[in-house]
């Protein structure tokens, strides 16, 4: 079940099968670096899933399927890029910032995938629950995998899934698009009636969510792990005292002594075994590190890796931190588990949205001594420490700092832009910024646009005494954008803390992502490779498809800006989307002659295309008219 050398990217488990292509992806993370979410939509695109390093095959793949997916994430936990690549301005239809009541953090990991055949129109689904943020990070983490597929009737085991899929729109602090919110409630039916395949060695299992729906059954381990007093413990004695198990195994980076003492077991001398990090385990009070009912592990991160005869690392995809959250309780000769997003604190069961999924197995499978005997290859090594240790000022501060960010993202930023009106910055827009945040005396806050680095506007310093309306000038119109950079300095210790955030932009020039990708693909070999990734179908390569053409993204190319383009537009004007298609592809193709119409390339490809076009009316004109 746990197997700590089986080590997969996430793009690797949201690849659609073989022969299959999207239909709609829901996905939810904590914190969202922006260029990660950029090989999103290369996972769903054949031919391209290895290409993140080439930007067209990123634009190509971002047009395909941006439309149908979802990616929920926590305001203000969303990384400053380090370049502002004009390729994050498309992942804004499908990235949603959400704001948590309450003072709690938004934190599941989950993936809710559906698929279709074209050929036959079967349907398959996938659903990943795990540790992992949409983030470049390499730290340790456990994924559950369920693939399923539709039946005739309702699961009522689904009920929790689809009531999370139904609550994540009315928490984004951006309304969403109405068309998407009922796209994702119509997967959230569809999900109620598939039937789903359960993992090795599982002979049940539940889907937790929390924060968004009713309590779970008593009997479960979350009802236990949320409030002991009121939970049943799986133990069916009413009479003797409450347990989840005799042997307990928990993994989780973050903890503290609330959750830790609800594990203690009193009337038992099995030790709970808990594998965290060393710095956390420090802050824990001392009386519970002491606890002879505890053994306590910690991740070793500074182990140095191996290198090989030419000095470089021969274990590049070791992980170098702990980030997974798992429990394991033995009871009789069963196991139960859970494994999902929740660390071992009080706010993970009981403030913050969360999701897990509850399992159980035979103890001789999956029971603590085998997953103890599967981590020997983790580096975790005996804790020394003694706990009682206090979190540093600058420790504090960082948090204050984030909280604060946190709060300034749930807020309301509405930008507008209009052309600038003076003849020498034609094409040029101004973009005026409103917002209500009023950042705490005490920190020095600065905003700018994600795709310029100056201007850099003081918010509610003496240059901006309460003026909350900002104004950027000449702005060119692939540089609009409603995505923010919010900076919260703190002079004395002078940490800072930066997110993105996600504006509203009430005026949206025509053609402002069409200008994007015209500036991406600036030359007749870019357009030509573009024009072939997008074409082809998703399921196959480009090439591939019923030309018969052997091709590999990166290398085949003949000569010419229209080469390999003629079986492959044959191809596309088969497709029953073909009028779709076609009609987003033409401001591009149009883009690129007005910019390079004296090009022989250009001029080849644009005759190449216009026949194509005049194909498709011809044979969408009924005869005679």
């Amino acid at each position: 079940m746990l197997d700590a050398g089986n080590r997969q990217a996430l793009t690797q488990q949201l690849r659609p099968p073989a022969g299959f292509r999207l239909v709609h992806a829901v996905g939810t993370t904590f914190t969202l670096d922006m260029t990660s979410a950029l090989s999103v939509p290369l996972s769903f695109v054949a031919g391209s899933g290895e290409q993140f390093t080439n930007p067209v095959a990123v634009l190509t793949a971002l047009r395909k399927v941006s439309h149908r997916v979802d990616i929920f994430c926590q305001a203000g936990n969303i990384r400053v890029p380090q370049g502002a690549s004009d390729l994050l301005a498309l992942l804004e239809p499908m990235v949603h910032q959400v704001s948590v009541r309450g003072g709690g953090l938004f934190h599941p990991k989950v993936w809710v995938l559906e698929f279709e055949n074209d050929g036959d129109g079967e349907r398959r689904y996938r659903f990943l629950c795990g540790s992992r943020n949409l983030t470049p990070d390499t730290s340790w983490d456990l994924l559950v995998r369920l693939d399923g597929a539709p039946t005739d009737t309702i699961q009522p085991g689904n009920t929790p899934l689809q009531e999370f899929l139904t609550a994540l729109c009315p928490l984004a602090s951006v309304p969403l698009e109405q068309s998407r919110v009922n796209r994702i409630h119509s997967l959230a039916d569809r999900i109620a009636t598939v039937e789903w395949e359960l993992p090795e060695h599982i002979s049940s299992l539940a889907f937790r969510p929390l924060g968004v729906q009713t309590d779970p059954e008593p009997e479960s381990l979350v009802s236990y792990l949320r409030n002991p007093q009121t939970a049943a413990g799986l133990n069916p004695d009413t009479a003797a005292a409450k347990t989840i198990g005799y042997k307990k195994l928990v993994i989780s980076p973050f903890l503290d002594d609330t959750l830790l003492g609800r594990l203690v077991d009193t009337t038992r001398t099995d030790k709970t075994q808990v594998f965290s990090r060393a710095d956390q385990l420090d802050l824990i009070a001392p009386n519970t590190i002491s606890n002879k009912r505890f053994c306590f592990r910690s991740f070793d991160d500074t182990i140095t890796p191996e290198t090989g005869d030419d000095g470089a690392s021969t274990s590049g995809d070791d992980p170098t931190g702990l980030h997974a959250k798992a429990y394991f309780c033995d009871y009789g000769f069963q196991t139960h588990v859970l494994l999902g997003s929740s660390n071992a604190t009080d706010a993970g069961f009981n403030k913050n949205i969360e999701f897990l999924v509850e399992m159980q197995g035979f103890k001789s499978k999956i029971g603590v001594d085998t997953i103890l005997k599967s981590l020997e290859d983790v580096p975790f090594t005996d804790y020394s420490g003694t706990g009682g240790q206090q979190r540093s000022e600058d420790e504090k501060m960082r948090y204050e700092l984030d909280q604060a960010l946190r709060q300034a993202a749930a807020g309301i930023f509405l930008l507008d832009a209009v052309p600038e009106q003076c003849p020498d910055t034609s094409g040029m827009y101004a973009v005026t910024l409103e917002h209500d945040w009023t950042p705490p005396t005490q920190l020095k806050a600065t905003v700018r646009l994600v795709t310029l680095r100056t201007p850099v506007f003081e918010v509610g310093g003496p240059s901006q005494p309460g003026d909350s309306s900002l104004r950027y000038r000449n702005v060119p119109l692939a540089d609009v954008t409603p995505y923010l950079v919010l900076s919260l300095t703190d002079p004395e210790s002078e940490l800072t803390a930066t997110a993105v955030v996600q504006g509203v932009l009430r005026t949206d020039p025509d053609g402002r992502l069409d200008e994007i990708v015209a500036r991406q693909l600036d030359n007749p070999d870019k357009l030509r490779q573009f024009l072939l990734l997008f074409l082809s179908p998703e399921d196959t390569p480009p090439g591939a498809g019923s030309a018969g053409l052997p091709w590999r993204f990166g290398a085949g190319y003949e000569a010419g800006a229209s080469a390999g383009l003629f079986e492959t537009l044959v191809t596309a004007l088969e497709n029953p989307n073909a009028s779709e298609i076609f009609s987003e592809l033409e401001p591009v193709i149009q883009r690129l002659v007005k910019l390079n119409g004296e090009s022989d390339d250009v001029l080849q490809l644009h005759a190449l295309w216009s026949a194509a076009t005049e194909a498709l009316q011809m044979k969408e004109t009924p005869h005679g008219l």
